[in-house]
């Protein structure tokens, strides 16, 4: 019996649902490789499109989208088909989420769409199922094996290559420095180096910001060009070590006119010796 039970859950049937898939003689695939983005796509005729996708730092996910038939508010599941040659109906099921009114993109993320991937490589249909406010019947959309085997090297090179970091990792620094100094350290131009191998790679960075601070110790005539010099340390470090474009950089010194802490204490003085750099989408 217990046997009969998981089987019972694990395996469902489809009847009477309105199934969507790529024409067999003429499946089509899309690979996008960048460094922050890798995807593979497949049309599907009279539905809309699937497609396997991962951004840089995200989870690898399975995405369907459909224009033409939003769901009601019920339940949606991610299933696995056999192939539509072995004229089986039975059904493997991954999930099933509740979907919302109106839904119109329905995704399946983490290791569940690592394993649909997995499915499709083996020759089996990753397929979505779901009721529609457009349909009488459930809609059935099945992504398509067929020339599979055609895209997935540049779609698995993509994916072995992608940045290591997001735009959130990257997108604000704070350098600190010593008393009277403009000097990086060695952790400083690592890290340097992260955002400028990020931006370099990213079409979407706009600018990088930086600015130069000081705490209020010292000659204050001496602290102007202090902080420029942290400032103008960390830019040049990004042109000339990160090959940062220059003119994406914007610099600028505020003295000790915007501490970050108290400069009543050694500690705060010392969160004040700084640059603060940021990068602008």
């Amino acid at each position: 019996m217990k046997f009969l039970l998981v089987t019972f859950i694990l395996l469902s049937s489809v009847v009477n649902a309105e199934q969507f898939q790529a024409p067999l003689t003429d499946t089509q695939w899309h690979v996008i490789e960048t460094p922050l983005e890798c995807s593979l796509s497949q049309p599907i005729t009279d539905f809309g499109e699937a497609k396997f996708s991962r951004e840089s730092g995200g989870l690898f996910s399975l995405s369907f989208t459909t224009k033409s038939y939003p769901s009601t508010q019920s339940i949606m599941y991610f299933e696995i088909a056999q192939a539509p040659w072995q004229n089986s109906e039975q059904r493997m099921t991954l999930i099933s989420m509740p979907t919302d009114n109106n839904q119109t993109t329905f995704t399946l993320s983490g290791e569940l769409a690592k394993q649909a991937l997995t499915h499709m490589q083996e020759g089996r249909f990753p397929t979505l199922r779901y009721r529609s406010h457009n349909a009488t019947n459930e809609i059935s959309a099945l992504l398509s094996t067929v020339h599979l085997t055609d895209s997935m090297p540049a779609f698995q090179h993509c994916l072995a290559n992608m940045h290591p970091y997001t735009y959130e990792d990257i997108r604000q620094l704070t350098l600190y420095f010593g008393l009277e100094s403009a000097d990086l350290s060695e952790k400083d131009k690592a890290a340097l180096m992260r955002v400028a191998n990020y931006v370099n790679v990213d079409d979407s960075i706009k600018r990088v910001d930086i600015s130069g601070h000081t705490d209020n110790h010292g000659r204050k005539r001496l602290n102007i060009p202090l902080s420029e010099a942290r400032a103008l340390a960390v830019k040049n470090f990004l042109i000339e070590s990160g090959n940062v474009a220059e003119n994406l950089i914007v610099i600028a010194f505020h003295r000790e006119f915007i501490p970050a802490k108290s400069n009543k204490s050694k500690t705060g003085r010392a969160h004040n010796r700084r640059a603060e750099i940021e990068v602008i989408r």
